[in-house]
């Protein structure tokens, strides 16, 4: 069973499995194309509304921070390896490899499998 995608978003602790992350980035991107849209829509029928822009993007920030570093806990790495996603390149190559390194079976130092279900024995597929 996999975590929902939309569970603990603003939390940088504990652990998320692939399924969760892509479904939660794809959502979060089309998310983010609409708002922008939008903003710029109003911003060329009303003029500059960037701080509008600002205040609707930051949670979007955050939240995608936060389920990117439990991600990297997934696969036993800290969650300060988000900041790797800063460095031009390299950082898009980084947030590709969240998607498709999978994560550590079993239990690690940072909880639980997030596919065995929390509490869970680890080689229990629940």
């Amino acid at each position: 069973m996999s975590k929902p995608a939309f569970e603990d978003i603003f939390t940088f602790s504990g652990r998320r499995n692939r399924k969760s992350y892509i479904i939660y980035t794809l959502t979060i991107f089309i998310l983010m194309l609409v708002v922008s849209a939008i903003i710029v829509a109003l911003s060329a029928a009303t003029g500059g509304l960037g701080i509008v822009l600002f205040v609707l993007v930051l949670p979007l920030m955050i939240s995608s921070w936060a389920v990117a570093s439990q991600r990297c806990r997934d696969f036993g790495w800290t969650g300060w390896a988000v900041l790797l996603g800063l460095i031009p390149y390299a950082g898009l190559i980084f947030y590709i490899a969240l998607m498709v390194v999978p994560g550590t079976q079993g239990e690690n130092r940072y909880g639980p499998d997030p596919l065995t279900g929390e509490g869970a024995p680890a080689g229990s597929a629940a």
